[in-house]
């Protein structure tokens, strides 16, 4: 039981304890990263840690994961929207003075963005008479410029007072897919500043009491006036979701005592920084780099470099994104704690896969990120596709570290980049039973590749790349809330990354809008020319990923009719036209339009990246890809060098006769170093697409960007 003394926490105008101060900031993008480094233990944190005993960090860390779990699942239970049902969230406890202690994460990305709005309320309100903060208070939160990865990602927070004392906090977050942005779903391709993008709340207070105000509740509704059933149903998820949280917190401290629940707290966030910088220490210091690229600005084709060079020594990282494209005048810009986010989606899944869900965890690393860069942007930037541009990051990120680890002990946790190249359709309309809704339809999205690992292929349709324990909906579902219907859902063929060990499968759908005279659309891709999930160590690169669509379609004929000629995959569709209309082949990437009843809308993913010399890769695996479906028969002769008897079956001898040829052939191609980068610092991008890219080759500023 408790055995040292407290101090209440303020209610307005009194000295703060020194256990609930933060690092004092000047709030704005470019500064609110420093709030991810962990709080120091105070006097009072010390020696509540001291009073553990032995066991107990281990017994009641799991206690704790087991309740965090069960508000992840009343969570999902609780709410309404597609990615909230499909896992995109995270459930989070929290130090009291902010620390994210541990959490139940579908998307590690807000194990960075979580924290910094609790550490903003505790700086900003903790002394001000009309705020302040009590048991009861129901804080709400979405702003990017203090910590928000984009504004569709909503988060409800509640302190944690137990016996008059602030333990603890207690938060849930998951995306909403409509803002009331000038584009039906949030994630706006057009915006060109923040004006744009629709709903924008630094944290403020939206209930006491442990009761929504009823006034605040319809100014969000009344904002999302695209979807405010679903704003209304979602928020009161994330808050039944957080409270549920809270009262399990109370709990525990009613039983084992505040200390107890102080000292265990901070001792996971001490633990978790630990941890990672012994982790770390094993790894080769050194400067790794790597640079990458996607396809897309905003509702233009061009290019957008990300470059990253990872300094390590001794236990600690620095990550420069310096060399990386400029600020864009569209809505594909971050801010350093988001460019960090994305990077804990790779860390948490790999490295750190065993460590608390902290950001003691992220401790050990410092961001650089140049002023004016698309990861550094302005305050007044429109950076609602933050998610989109740091796909970058997502590709950097286990590239550069593959090479960090490679002869470390930490070997078997390389693996290559998820495919985040694929599309997203975005839609708002008025369902067939007359509710309004805007939404994702992530069926696609959720059911991308994963890489190959050093010892085992990808994971085929694995999931979200920003959850990794995302899953797709369920069709009949999907189609019972939102008027479409689904023509086809399938593995794609050649979509994984080729090499020894091959990038898992990604999906391909088409879905037609149903019984609504209009269906107002859009969709986001990034990958439709160059795939920027790229291989490692000769692994190929995922698939690119195409827009299609179908407009003024013979559909509804054809069906009523009987037609068994529809088509089961898109290669088919475009290929034989099976069905009528206007057919278009774009870019995945596509601002909002109007469709109606009957079209066709494709939506094509990419498969994770591949691992090792295609040459490597047993081929009786290769003939089971072939049968599967996997790859094509092409693939596995021209890029496998594979042969098949007339059998079908594998010709071993023809098999390895091709594959020492196609080595002979690499050979006699081969050339110096000297004389290869003589040639390809020769090339570059045709002019169309460095419009946005900054000066050649180093991408440096030069054209001012005026917002309005």
């Amino acid at each position: 039981m408790s055995t040292t003394t407290e101090h209440a926490a303020p209610s307005g105008g009194a000295t703060i304890p020194p256990h609930l101060r933060v690092k004092k900031l000047d709030p704005g993008p470019a500064t609110v990263i420093e709030w991810l480094k962990p709080e120091a233990p105070s006097e009072l944190e010390q020696r509540c840690m001291d009073l553990l005993e032995p066991a107990d960090y281990e017994i009641y860390n799991e206690k704790l994961l087991n309740i965090l779990d069960e508000a992840r699942e009343i969570f999902v239970r609780s709410g309404v929207t597609s990615l909230l049902r499909s896992g995109d969230l995270i459930l989070s406890v929290y130090t009291a003075n902010g620390d994210l202690a541990n959490a139940s994460a579908g998307t590690y990305l807000h194990a960075v963005s979580a924290v910094m709005p609790v550490k903003y309320v505790l700086q900003e309100f903790i002394d001000e008479p009309s705020v302040g903060i009590h048991e009861g208070d129901i804080f709400y939160f979405n702003e990017g410029t203090l910590g928000g990865v984009h504004n569709p990602d909503q988060m409800a927070f509640m302190p944690v007072f137990n016996d008059g004392e602030l333990i603890a906090w207690t938060a849930a977050l998951v995306h909403q897919p409509e803002t009331g942005a000038n584009e039906p779903g949030g994630i706006s391709g057009s915006a060109r500043s923040r004006n744009d993008e629709g709903l924008k709340l630094s944290p403020f207070k939206i209930g006491e009491n442990y009761q929504i105000k009823a006034d605040l509740m319809q100014v969000l509704v009344n904002f999302i006036n695209r979807a405010p059933r679903m704003q209304a149903v979602d928020t009161r998820a994330r808050v039944t979701a957080a409270d549920r949280l809270r009262i399990r917190m109370q709990e525990l401290a009613q039983k084992k005592g505040n200390d107890f629940v102080r000292g265990l707290l901070r001792r996971l966030v001490v633990e978790a920084e630990s941890a990672s910088r012994r982790r770390i220490e094993q790894w080769n210091d050194g400067t790794y780099r790597a640079s990458i690229f996607i396809d897309t600005v905003g509702p233009e084709a061009a290019l957008i470099r990300g470059t990253m060079a990872m300094t390590k020594k001794g236990d600690h990282i620095t990550v420069d994104l310096t060399g990386s494209t400029p600020e864009t005048p569209y809505s594909y810009n971050a801010y350093p704690h988001m460019a960090a986010a994305h990077a804990a989606i790779y860390l948490f899944a790999y490295p750190f896969h065993d460590l608390p869900v902290s950001n003691g965890t992220m401790a050990p690393f410092d961001w650089v990120a140049p002023l004016t860069s698309c990861f550094n942007a302005g305050a007044d930037a429109a950076t609602s596709n933050s998610v989109t541009l740091c796909t970058l990051i997502m590709g950097l990120m286990p590239t550069v570290t593959a090479k960090m680890i490679f002869d470390s002990p930490d070997r078997i946790q390389i693996g290559a980049s998820i495919g985040n190249s694929g599309g997203c359709l975005i839609f708002g309309t008025v369902n067939q039973y007359g509710v309004p809704v805007a939404d994702l339809e992530p069926s696609a999205l959720n059911t991308e590749g994963q890489g190959a690992r050093i010892d085992m292929d990808g994971m085929a349709a694995y999931g979200f790349p920003w959850c990794h324990a995302g899953r797709s909906p369920d069709t009949e579902d999907s189609e019972t809330e939102y008027p479409f219907i689904r023509l086809f859902n399938n593995l794609r063929t050649d979509s994984g990354g080729f090499g020894q060990q091959q990038g898992g499968a990604a999906t391909e759908t088409a879905i037609a809008p149903w019984g609504v005279p209009m269906f107002f659309w859009s969709s986001l891709g990034k990958g439709c020319n160059i795939a920027h999930a790229v291989g490692l160590f000769g692994g190929y690169p995922s698939s690119a990923s195409p827009g299609i669509s179908i407009a003024n379609t013979d559909l509804r004929e054809k069906m009523a009719r009987g037609d068994r000629d529809l088509p089961t995959g898109a290669v088919q569709l475009a290929v034989e036209r099976a069905i009528g209309g206007k057919y278009t082949f774009e870019h995945e990437n596509r601002t909002a339009r109007v469709g109606t009843d009957g079209d066709v809308l494709v939506q094509m993913d990419s498969g994770g990246a591949g691992y090792g010399d295609v040459l490597k890769r047993d081929p009786e695996l290769v003939v089971k890809d072939v049968r599967r479906d996997v790859i094509s028969r092409w693939t596995a002769e021209n890029l496998y060098q594979v042969r098949f008897a007339r059998s079908g079956r594998l010709d071993e001898a023809a098999t390895v006769e091709a594959r020492a040829e196609a080595k002979r052939e690499r050979i006699r191609l081969g050339e110096t170093w000297g004389a290869f980068h003589a040639e390809w610092n020769q090339l570059r991008p045709a002019p169309e697409a460095m419009k946005y890219f900054g000066s050649w080759p180093d991408g440096t500023p030069e054209t001012p960007i005026v917002r309005i």
